[in-house]
């Protein structure tokens, strides 16, 4: 039974509840400057920092003021006030470098890698530093478009946490130790055919990489080597539906990409597949099917497709639908 009396807030019930309550809690934190501002620390702080207007923080008028001024501030005061930067010395470009000027930024055709498949991208470069990535509208696998990964990307070339060098046993090395050990072991794999080489990598379609890995496993060098393939989120599923729907006779190849034509679908089903979200043709899939819409913008006549949605949950491909 709930009891749905009411209760005087004032009543002595009431003040035991709220502080049994007030016990429960746990630790307390600030949720905005006005409850920080409360504390002993913050007030010394304001003086410390902005001994004029400190006078203004118990004005309740003055205080909002103060508060619309110079909120950003405060909250920066706290990151990099305190932080004391080393004098760098400027020196201009003795020879410079060809085609750079200052100020002017250059472009350069290139590819972004995801899920071992490469998308055309342009890549803009302020003074040698790349700061931007755009689709490639030459390219098959992009069309001029780019996704939310690919956009991102530009950020790892500036992550102080990627790798950087060479390790060994989580211990700092050189590419040159690297040679003298594979040189080192060259004799011994020759000896077996490779039978203990084993190599790790994740999915690649680069027909340079695959040449090396021929020539790597030639007959006269490491027959009985093995390269591993390993990504902790594949394609392994979508190539096992695309060789069982297709069901050579002859085994045919083991890995098999389904190749959409949007562009000439009508009617699109799609059975918890998120065609634009996800895929080695997410890009094309997507201009493709956003070239029939565009088609029926300039020519009454033509006929729009339509698209069905059936998933679990919400994608891109389902908000499309919608």
């Amino acid at each position: 039974m709930i009891d749905r009396t009411r209760h005087d807030l004032a009543s002595p019930e009431m003040t035991a509840f709220r502080g049994k309550l007030e016990g429960l809690r746990g630790p307390q934190f600030w949720r905005s400057l006005e409850e920080l501002s409360q504390t002993e620390d913050f007030e010394h702080y304001v003086h410390r920092e902005f001994p004029e207007q400190a006078s203004e923080w118990h004005d309740p008028v003055g205080r909002r003021k103060f508060l619309q001024l110079m909120g950003a501030s405060l909250a920066l005061a706290g990151v990099s006030g305190c932080v004391v930067q080393p004098e760098e010395k400027i020196v201009p470009y003795v020879r410079a470098p060809e085609q750079i000027i200052p100020g002017r930024p250059l472009f350069f055709a290139s590819a972004a890698v995801h899920d071992g498949y490469g998308y055309g991208v342009l890549v803009e470069s302020h003074m040698g530093r790349p700061t931007k990535l755009e689709g490639n509208p030459d390219h098959p696998a992009s069309l001029g478009a780019t996704d939310a990964f690919t956009q991102a990307s530009i950020l790892t070339l500036y992550d102080p946490d990627r790798s950087q060098v060479v390790t060994q046993n989580a211990r700092v090395s050189t590419w040159n130790n690297l040679l003298n050990s594979l040189i080192g072991l060259r004799p011994q794999l020759l000896g077996d055919k490779g039978a203990r080489l084993r190599i790790l990598s994740g999915s690649f379609t680069s027909p340079t990489l695959t040449r090396l890995m021929g020539e790597l496993f030639a007959a006269n060098r490491f027959p009985d080597a093995r390269w591993h393939l390993h990504d902790p989120a594949g394609l392994d599923s979508s190539h096992a539906g695309t060789q069982f729907a297709v069901s050579h006779p002859d085994g045919g190849p083991t890995e098999l990409t389904a190749v959409h034509h949007l562009d000439q679908a009508d009617l699109i089903v799609s059975l918890d597949a998120d065609l634009f979200g996800w895929g080695p043709a997410k890009l094309a899939d997507a201009r493709a099917f956003a070239a029939r819409r565009e088609a029926v913008a300039s020519d009454p006549a033509a006929i729009m497709n339509r698209l069905y949605v059936i998933e679990p949950g919400p994608t891109i491909t389902g908000a499309a639908a919608d």
